[in-house]
C-alpha cells in the first residue's frame, strides 16, 4: 500500500472522530450531583430564609453542633425550655448527595439532640437546622467534619 497525503490525513480523521466517540460516551457515564434539585424556587424564597437567620442570631444562647466520641451533638438555646420545638436537622454532605440525612427535631428535657456518628460516614457535612418555636421560625448552618 502506498502512503500520501490523502491516507495520512483519512487515518488522522478516523483517529479524530474516535477520540470523539470515546468522550462522548465517557462524558455520558459520567455521574453529576447538582448541590439542590429545585434550586430556583428555594432561592426565590432566600429572604424568608435571612429573616430565620436573624431569629436565630438574636437568641441570647447560639445552637451548639459538636461531635463528642459517638455522637453528633446538637443542643439548642436555653431560650427554648418549656417551649415546643418542631422542625428538622438536614446534615447535607457536599460530596455526595447519597449520604445525606434529614432527621425531625426530637429534643431531650436539656434541650439536646443525640445523633449516632453510625448513621453518618466520615467527612464534611453542613448541618442545616430549621426549627419553629411559639410561631417564630429559625434557622442555623454549620460545617463539621466526622473523624
Amino acid at each position: 500500500m502506498k502512503w500520501n497525503w490523502g491516507t495520512g490525513i483519512f487515518i488522522v480523521i478516523v483517529l479524530f472522530i474516535g477520540a470523539c466517540a470515546a468522550f462522548i460516551y465517557y462524558a455520558l457515564h459520567q455521574e453529576w450531583n447538582m448541590v439542590e434539585e429545585d434550586y430556583y424556587p428555594k432561592e426565590l424564597r432566600y429572604e424568608e430564609k435571612l429573616v430565620r437567620m436573624r431569629n436565630a442570631n438574636a437568641l441570647t444562647m447560639q445552637l451548639k453542633v459538636k461531635v463528642d466520641l459517638a455522637n453528633l451533638v446538637v443542643q439548642f438555646p436555653t431560650d427554648f425550655r418549656g417551649k415546643d420545638l418542631t422542625g428538622k436537622i438536614d446534615l447535607y454532605r457536599p460530596s455526595d448527595e447519597k449520604l445525606d440525612l434529614i432527621l425531625p427535631v426530637s429534643v431531650d428535657s436539656a434541650l439536646i439532640q443525640f445523633i449516632p456518628l453510625n448513621k453518618l460516614s466520615q467527612g464534611r457535612y453542613v448541618v442545616k437546622v430549621d426549627w419553629t418555636s411559639g410561631g417564630k421560625e429559625y434557622f442555623k448552618e454549620q460545617d463539621i467534619f466526622i473523624p
